[in-house]
């Protein structure tokens, strides 16, 4: 079977500042034939008007542990928040106008808890098919989430080109909860990319996220992320990216940073 080098940052343990759940799209690898496990500790940080009249700032320290057990991945994010500006929170990236009051807000986020189950190991010849689902949990300190679970079911896609190439999609669908006076919005979820693997140990490549329509008036969600990993000492990682925005419902841009811990 064909393999690439982990990506792991840019999607599945990273959390790219996705709508509503950290964990919404493929991770950049297809998952491990073995048991294995990650720690991954990181920085990120966001801004966009999300169609208020000035920007918010959104800053976050995520912790994601993660255990693959052959077929079946496991794994858990939770973040500390800290955001200012008019936009209101609801919790996993999802941000709505609000009242253009400015605001600053602290404190810890909703727990995004996600399994998924390996259908098929394929190769250049057939792609590898992956489904999985995910919960938030509410466990955010007032204003920063909704105060009410989110659900998301997937379908995750492999299909390597080459012993450095990966080609990676996801498509799924979301249910939100409301909260207060805003009505969030169900919505089609998915994503797709490309990793490469130009060394032993240094992946790079880029992930498209879409989410339809969360909020009336806002539009849909667009972004790219590029990443870089790098993976050294036999069981650390770091790895950075960035984020543009190319709608209104998404960040108008972000970066962040992410260490793993790897065994």
């Amino acid at each position: 079977m064909i393999r690439t080098s982990s990506a792991a940052l840019c999607f599945a343990a990273l959390g790219l500042t996705l709508p509503a759940a950290a964990q919404t799209t493929a991770p950049t690898q297809e998952p491990a034939s073995t048991t294995t496990w990650e720690v991954f500790l990181g920085a990120d940080y966001s801004v966009g008007d999300y169609g208020a009249a000035s920007d918010t700032t959104v800053i976050s320290a995520p912790v994601t542990l993660r255990v693959q057990l052959n077929r079946v991945r496991l794994e858990a994010t939770v973040s500390y928040l800290y955001t200012d500006g008019p936009g209101t929170v609801a919790g996993g990236g999802v941000i709505v106008p609000g009242n253009n009051a400015t605001a600053s807000r602290s404190g810890l986020g909703d727990v995004n808890l996600g399994a998924a189950f390996l259908l098929n190991r394929g190769g250049q010849s057939a792609p590898s098919f992956e489904v999985a689902g995910i919960v938030k949990v509410p466990t955010a300190t007032s204003g920063l989430g909704t105060e009410k679970f989110d659900y998301t079911a997937q379908l995750n896609i492999y299909q390597p080109l080459s012993m450095q190439v990966l080609l990676f999609a996801s498509a799924g669908y979301q249910i939100l909860g409301d909260f207060g006076t805003f009505v969030l919005e169900d919505g089609i979820v998915a994503s797709a990319g490309l990793n490469y693997s130009a060394a032993q140990n240094v992946s790079l490549g880029f992930g498209v996220n879409y989410r339809q329509q969360y909020y009336q008036g806002q539009g849909d969600y667009v972004s790219v992320s590029p990443y870089l990993q790098w993976s050294f000492g036999g069981m650390w990682r770091v790895t950075g990216y960035g984020l543009v925005g190319l709608t209104e419902a998404s960040p108008r841009f972000g970066a962040g940073l992410r260490l793993g811990l790897f065994g």
